[in-house]
């Protein structure tokens, strides 16, 4: 039996089915398996959004997966962790939990911090801040933090960043590199986003 997005297991991660995701964990399903994508059923279930579960993350079935043994480190093939899907998206409750099973907050090339600040994700942004989340980070585009929300234009997120500790004094006032933003406009232009 396997535990992955393409399968029921996947399906009860996707849709926030504890109850499902443990009687398949019960019977044998592999959590760790990844799909197509790379995708474990905790990459699934920290990523998606769908309408029953609120929009609130799977708060759930992800401390379920932990306590099973998932991979709170686990990258698919775009290189997201957990961690920085449930950023990406704003799942504050699923952040929290990750971070409390250990999960990096400073990943090489992407950060947590910079996604849900490039997102808009406020109070997000301030759980990350509040668990010494680098500040400082760049992502593989030459944006920071505060440089992702002010292109946004996020202004509270702007604020929030400013008011943190060593902020004026960082890294992440500095210049974008234009080949950079290049980069990260072609990529947004693939993903569709």
């Amino acid at each position: 039996c396997i535990l992955w997005w393409e399968n029921e297991t996947g399906t009860a991660a996707y849709m926030g089915h504890k109850e499902a995701v443990e009687i398949l964990l019960n019977a044998g399903a592999n959590l760790n398996l990844a799909d197509g994508d790379g995708r474990t059923a905790l990459s699934v279930a920290a990523l998606c959004v769908p309408s029953a579960a609120g929009g609130r993350g799977h708060g759930e079935v992800v401390s379920l997966l932990l306590e099973r043994g998932a991979n709170p480190e686990h990258k698919d093939t775009d290189g997201m962790t957990p961690l920085l899907l449930a950023s990406y998206e704003g799942h504050e409750e699923v952040v929290e939990l990750l971070l409390e099973a250990g999960a990096d907050v400073d990943e090489k090339g992407r950060s947590p911090l910079i996604l849900a600040a490039q997102e808009g994700h406020c109070s997000t942004v301030r759980l990350l801040l509040d668990r010494k989340s680098p500040i400082d980070h760049r992502a593989y585009d030459g944006h920071s933090a505060l440089s992702a929300a002010a292109l946004q234009g996020y202004r509270e997120i702007v604020e929030l960043l400013m008011q943190s500790h060593n902020t004026l004094t960082s890294t992440s006032l500095q210049p974008i590199d234009p080949k950079a933003q290049k980069k990260r406009e072609r990529h947004r232009e693939h993903r569709g986003t």
